[in-house]
C-alpha cells in the first residue's frame, strides 16, 4: 500500500471541526477509491464502517424516508455496532447499486453533520446524469481520483531522490547528464506502467513487465465486463469496438465514422459519452483561446480524446514494454499518442480536486494555413498558455509559434525528452513584434509547470 497525495486532502476533510460536509468520491474503476478511504480510517484511527452497495442490506429500506436518525440506528442494528460519529467513519461504497443512499447526503450535514460520511461508486457519473437525480449542492463535498501520478510511481517505487530533484527545480538549473537520463527512464517506465495502483503494485515488487502487463490486461478485461451494467441503450458489443477504437484515434480530433464506419453517428456519439462518464476517456475540447475562462470558447463538437491511462494505452495498443523504455525519444512513440496521453492526464490531474476538470486544445482549420496546438491551460496568472508534445527543435514548432503571433501570448511550454532550457522568441505581427518565452520541460517535470510558469 502506498501514499496518495488525496490522502493530505481527505485528512483536511476529516479534521474539520466545523462545517464538514459528506464527500462524494468519483473516479474510474481501479483507480483505488476504496483504498483511500481505508487507509484514511486507517491513518486516522478511525472505526471504518464499509458498506459495499452492490449487497442486499436491510437498512436500505429505511433511505426513502429521509430520516438520518433510523438509518443510523438500523445500520447499528443490522451490523451489531455502536457507531460513534466522533470516532467512526462512515463508509458507503459502490453507490452506484443503491442511488437511495444519495438523496440521504444532504440530511446528514443538515442534521448530523457530526458524522463523517464517505460515499464511492465506480459508475456513479452514471446516476449523477440522470435527469431524475439532483446533487444536493452545497451540502456535499465533492472530490475526483484518478491513476497515480507519475510523482506518486515514483513514491511508491522508493525512488525518493529522483522524486525530490524534480520538485526542487527551477527554470535555470542544470538538468544535464546522467540525471536528466535517469529521470527520462523512470518517465519511460510510467508511460509502461501507468499509473493504476495494482499495476504500480506489481512492478514495485517485481520490476517485472510481463507481471505488469498481465496486471494491465486484467483491468481492460474487467472495464469490458462492467459495460453491461452501462445505464442506456447502447449495445455493449458496440461499446467494446469503440473502447478498442479509442487509443488508436488518441489525441486526434474525433470522427466518429472513423471508429466504426458502419454505425450510426448517434449510437458512436452515445458510447464515447458513456466512456466518458465512465471516465475510461477525456474529452479535450477545442477553444478559441482568447482568453480565460477557456470554457467559455469551447466548441462542444469539435474535440480530441485522451485515455485514463498511458500504461493501460499503451497495452491497448499492443505496444512493447522494452521498446519503449529504451527508445530516446517518448514523443516518437506511436506518432506521439503516448507522450501526449502522458502529458494529457497529468494537466488533467493538476486540476483542485473538488473541480470536474476539463481539458483544451487549440486548431485553425484553414486549407492553406492549417494548426494545431496539443493542449491550452490558463497559468495562475490567468494567462492563456499553449503547450504542444513535439519533438525536434524549436524551429520546428509552428503551430505553436502561431497561436503566440495571433494571440500575442507572453509565454509558451514544448514538452521533450531533451533537458529543460528557456527561450526568448520573437515573432512580427502586423501590430509589431511578439515577444515571449518558450520554456522546453522534459516529461518529467509536467507536474511543476503550474510552479515553473510563476517563475
Amino acid at each position: 500500500m502506498f501514499d496518495r497525495t488525496n490522502l493530505r486532502l481527505l485528512d483536511a476533510w476529516s479534521s474539520a471541526e466545523s462545517g464538514r460536509k459528506p464527500l462524494l468520491i468519483r473516479g474510474a474503476r481501479q483507480v483505488g477509491k476504496t483504498t483511500l478511504v481505508r487507509m484514511l480510517a486507517k491513518r486516522l484511527g478511525l472505526r471504518l464502517i464499509e458498506l459495499n452497495m452492490e449487497k442486499p442490506w436491510r437498512f436500505t429500506s429505511t433511505l426513502a424516508a429521509l430520516d438520518v436518525r433510523r438509518t443510523i440506528e438500523a445500520i447499528e442494528f443490522e451490523l451489531n455496532v455502536d457507531f460513534d460519529p466522533h470516532t467512526s467513519l462512515l463508509f458507503f461504497d459502490e453507490a452506484q447499486a443503491c442511488p437511495a443512499v444519495l438523496p440521504m447526503l444532504r440530511y446528514f450535514h443538515e442534521e448530523a453533520s457530526a458524522y463523517r460520511v464517505i460515499v464511492t461508486g465506480s459508475l456513479m457519473e452514471f446516476v449523477l446524469a440522470e435527469p431524475e437525480f439532483s446533487i444536493p449542492v452545497g451540502r456535499i463535498e465533492l472530490h475526483h481520483l484518478g491513476p497515480l501520478t507519475f510523482e506518486e510511481f515514483l513514491q511508491a517505487i522508493g525512488e525518493e531522490k529522483a522524486l525530490a530533484r524534480i520538485r526542487n527545480y527551477h527554470l535555470g538549473d542544470d538538468m544535464t547528464g546522467p540525471i536528466h537520463e535517469k529521470l527520462n527512464v523512470l518517465a519511460r517506465n510510467y508511460s509502461v506502467v501507468g499509473g493504476m495502483p495494482e499495476a504500480v503494485a506489481a512492478h514495485s515488487q517485481t520490476r517485472s513487465f510481463k507481471a505488469v502487463e498481465k496486471v494491465k490486461s486484467g483491468i481492460i478485461d474487467t472495464f469490458r465486463l462492467d459495460f453491461n451494467k452501462y445505464r442506456g441503450r447502447t449495445d455493449p458489443r458496440l461499446l467494446s469496438r469503440v473502447f478498442d477504437a479509442i487509443p488508436r484515434l488518441t489525441g486526434r480530433k474525433l470522427i466518429y465514422s472513423h471508429l466504426d464506419p458502419h454505425a450510426r453517428s448517434g449510437d458512436l456519439a452515445r458510447a464515447v459519452e458513456q466512456l466518458r462518464l465512465a471516465r475510461l476517456l477525456t474529452k479535450v475540447y477545442n477553444t478559441h483561446a482568447n482568453g480565460v475562462s477557456l470554457g467559455a470558447e469551447r466548441n462542444e463538437r469539435f474535440f480530441k480524446v485522451i485515455g485514463l491511462d498511458a500504461g493501460l494505452l499503451l497495452t491497448q495498443l499492443g505496444l512493447t514494454p522494452t521498446d519503449v523504455v529504451q527508445v530516446a525519444e517518448l514523443n516518437l512513440v506511436n506518432r506521439g499518442a503516448l507522450a501526449e496521453q502522458f502529458i494529457g492526464q497529468h494537466l488533467y490531474a493538476m486540476a483542485p480536486a473538488h473541480k470536474d476538470p476539463e481539458l483544451y486544445y487549440w486548431a485553425r482549420e484553414e486549407r492553406s494555413a492549417s494548426a494545431e496546438v496539443d493542449f491550452i491551460v490558463a497559468d495562475e496568472h490567468q494567462r492563456v498558455v499553449p503547450i504542444e508534445v513535439k519533438a525536434g527543435s524549436t524551429g520546428k514548432l509552428r503551430s505553436l509559434q502561431l497561436i503566440v503571433q495571433e494571440k500575442s501570448l507572453p509565454v509558451a511550454v514544448r514538452f521533450c525528452s531533451a533537458p529543460p532550457s528557456v527561450f526568448e522568441e520573437r515573432r512580427k505581427t502586423v501590430k509589431g513584434d511578439v515577444y515571449f518565452k518558450l520554456i522546453s520541460l522534459p516529461h518529467y517535470l509536467v507536474q511543476q509547470i503550474g510552479r515553473l510558469l510563476g517563475e
